[in-house]
């Protein structure tokens, strides 16, 4: 098991092989002893939850989203067992009393539902955070399921030691990106900043029983 020093300290290396600013003062994150970790069935329906709400704010970006759609949306977060997971955000967008930028930031959130799936062990790797991700592979992992119990059954929860990893690692990515943009340069060694910054908060959300989805912490 890690210290959370050990932890920065492996972060720190993969920084340097990437060429990528760091400061070594930026603090360590939560220890494994410090965190209580969600279960596999609430990071699921958060799952579930997030990939149809991101498909509702697509449908409402492309001027598609009607009474329809809502009527047949509703029933499937009934059936899949996620109605009560729904965040504030999530319920606005569901029922159109939002904003275009509201919408935006909801289709970005493919970033954070990627992060979902890593860790329930449905996307093998969490990639280096440079391009999107894959959408379809994002889509079916959800929509292949027709009950929860059936998603259930291809999901297995990472070890906490190996999510704590990824954890500090985009914290430190974060900063670069962040550090960058305040000197109005371009982010380094091809970081997307937006796929960090959705990464940044969903890896918190798992690791901060108290962080809310909607408005996760990514400080740096």
């Amino acid at each position: 098991m890690k210290t959370p020093q050990q932890r920065k300290e492996q972060s720190i290396e993969i920084l340097k092989q990437r060429n990528i600013p760091y400061i070594d003062w930026l603090p360590v994150i939560e220890s494994v002893e410090e965190i209580q970790v969600r279960s596999a069935e609430s990071i699921a329906q958060r799952a579930i939850a997030c990939l149809w709400i991101i498909q509702v704010a697509c449908d409402i970006d492309n001027g598609k989203y009607d009474d329809e759609i809502k009527g047949l949306i509703l029933n499937i977060l009934t059936k899949m067992q996620v109605m009560d997971a729904l965040t504030k955000q999530e319920t606005a967008i569901l029922h159109e009393d939002v904003s275009q930028q509201d919408v935006i930031n909801m289709v970005w959130k493919y970033e954070a539902y990627w992060v979902l799936l890593w860790a329930l062990g449905i996307v093998e790797e969490l990639n280096y955070p440079e391009n999107i991700v894959d959408c379809v592979f994002a889509i079916q992992a959800v929509v292949s399921a027709k009950t929860f119990e059936e998603f259930m059954a291809k999901v297995k929860l990472r070890d906490i030691e190996e999510i704590l990893d990824q954890a500090d690692l985009i914290y430190r990515y974060d900063w670069a990106c962040v550090s960058a943009r305040l000197n109005q340069e371009q982010a380094p060694a091809q970081l997307n900043s937006a796929v960090v910054v959705e990464r940044h908060g969903a890896l918190n959300w798992l690791i901060q029983s108290d962080s809310d989805w909607d408005h996760p912490d990514v400080s740096t």
